[in-house]
């Protein structure tokens, strides 16, 4: 072989190590990303857009927190409608804020609308693994899921669930009933079977699936005992109460408030 050639298949072999390393080093910064860290936020009995708006705003512009990526908006014939804000990163804080055109439909309906936001996350943006904030009865809808497809293929895993003012025990406000309407202000109400069923499902909530509950002894609607019975579902092991004693942050108050932003914060975070 000519000095020449040498020369050559020295060259060569170099390139093909160089090309081999670096396709190696690109597979593992791959590899090596963490993947997204994501919160669907889910709102309670007649919730809107406006519900979370605020807080997520909060998170995003004050605290640095995460950013809100998409809407989904479940429709009251159950179809799931995405929207994005921009680009879904790949990593980092990010922000899903679940809105239910019939805001008044029952647990059952509403639980199952939840289960199909979440099958279409998994299935549109690969979310393998998600947190749950829900207000009101959107913590409610949160646990009825867990309890009845959370073991199933098809969903995200639930990391961390955090309920807000959320009547596990029914809402003391007895005349609620005759003020509200439609199959939701039933379910809400003490005693109702749709509460005395998530009770009795409680072994299939899943046991590794951490939760904090967040009360207020100013929620004019829900008792602290009411948020708090969610411990006779929760496995003790995994379950956390927080309750803020001050009278001025009432129910719709819970998710404006910088209280319980810190709350969630540091127990979805740390921060």
């Amino acid at each position: 072989m000519t000095k020449r050639n040498k020369l050559l298949t020295a060259s060569l072999l170099l390139a093909l190590l160089i090309f081999i390393s670096y396709g190696t080093l690109t597979a593992n910064s791959k590899t090596n990303t963490p993947p997204p860290d994501v919160t669907v936020f889910v709102h309670g009995y007649k919730g809107t857009a406006v519900s979370f708006r605020s807080m997520l705003e909060r998170f995003d512009k004050e605290h640095h927190w995460g950013k809100k990526v998409v809407t989904c908006r479940v429709t009251a014939d159950g179809q799931v409608l995405l929207e994005e804000s921009g680009p879904i990163p790949a990593s980092g804080r990010l922000f899903v804020q679940l809105i239910f055109e019939n805001n008044r439909a029952s647990f059952d309906e509403t639980a199952h609308w939840l289960s199909k936001a979440l099958h279409a996350l998994k299935q549109t943006y690969q979310f393998e693994q998600v947190n749950l904030v829900g207000h009101s009865m959107g913590g409610i809808v949160s646990v009825q899921f867990l309890e009845e497809y959370a073991k199933k293929p098809g969903y995200p895993f639930i990391h961390k669930l955090v309920v807000i003012g959320s009547p596990f025990s029914g809402l003391k406000d007895k005349d609620y009933l005759k003020k509200n309407s439609g199959p939701a202000a039933a379910d809400l109400m003490p005693n109702s079977g749709a509460l005395q069923q998530l009770a009795e499902r409680k072994s299939a909530f899943p046991s590794d699936v951490k939760v904090l509950a967040i009360a207020s002894t100013g929620d004019q609607l829900v008792s602290t005992n009411s948020v708090l019975s969610l411990k006779q579902i929760v496995p003790s092991a995994h379950f956390q109460k927080a309750v803020i004693s001050d009278r001025s942050i009432t129910h719709s108050g819970l998710h404006e408030s910088e209280k319980v932003d810190r709350l969630i914060g540091q127990f979805l975070w740390q921060e």
